[in-house]
């Protein structure tokens, strides 16, 4: 039969290898990008294609107003060139002058408008883009650490699981199934120390036939509160 030595050695390797796994998974966990960096993320490519938008709006006006430009410049050129002398075709040559100039006029005032809310739009992206960004490199020097320290604690783990085998092999078949068993139903702790004459699972005083027994530490005995084996150092 197993030694409640045996059983607690177990134990320890057990919960050192819990410990471990746990922090595996967390670094897991942490090494996902956040819910507030991925939003951050998207903010920026909301302003960017925004700010794509505008300055795309902006070639178009550009365009337009150098077309009317180019328009003007030849109407203009024709009234006052000499060339015509028509009093009827000359009026309407400064009615289309005066009509241009007006359409350049808005389509200026238009253009000028756009560029100020693309100035706008620029800062707000900076400042977005700068949030990201800082956000990005914290994020980004958090998983470096996280990495380093997974790359540490994935070795120590696979040791306590090997020397959880090798120590598992060695026992009785009915010791570790209780073991296994109140493991399972025990949050993990199957084994309580006895100090004191307390178990330390349930922190009961133990009856004296009870810890008498247990102090023998040749096979289990389990506390008659919590259930756990109880060992005695």
């Amino acid at each position: 039969m197993s030694s409640v030595s045996d059983l607690h050695l177990l134990q320890e390797l057990d919960s050192a290898l819990d410990r471990a796994t746990a922090r595996l998974e967390e670094i897991e966990r942490l090494l996902e990008e956040t819910e507030e960096l991925i939003l951050a993320r998207q903010l920026k490519t909301e302003k960017d294609m925004a700010v794509d938008v505008l300055r795309s709006r902006q070639k178009d006006l550009e365009w337009e107003v150098e077309e009317v430009r180019t328009k003007v410049t030849a109407v203009d050129a024709k009234l006052y060139g000499g060339s015509v002398r028509n009093p009827k075709e000359l009026s309407d040559l400064d009615a289309d002058l005066r009509s241009l100039k007006a359409l350049l006029g808005h389509r200026e005032d238009g253009l000028l408008g756009l560029m100020v809310e693309i100035d706008d739009a620029e800062a707000d992206r900076r400042a977005v883009t700068d949030a990201y960004t800082g956000m990005e490199a914290s994020w980004s020097a958090a998983c470096k650490e996280l990495l380093e320290e997974r790359s540490s604690v994935q070795p120590d783990a696979d040791s306590l699981r090997q020397r959880r085998a090798e120590r598992s092999d060695s026992l009785e078949r009915s010791s570790l199934s209780l073991y296994t068993l109140l493991r399972e139903r025990k949050s993990g702790l199957a084994v309580a120390r006895v100090e004191q004459g307390m178990c330390q699972g349930c922190r009961i005083t133990l009856p004296g036939a009870v810890l008498q027994k247990a102090k023998s530490g040749t096979g289990p005995v389990q506390c008659v509160s919590c259930e756990r084996i109880l060992f005695v150092s």
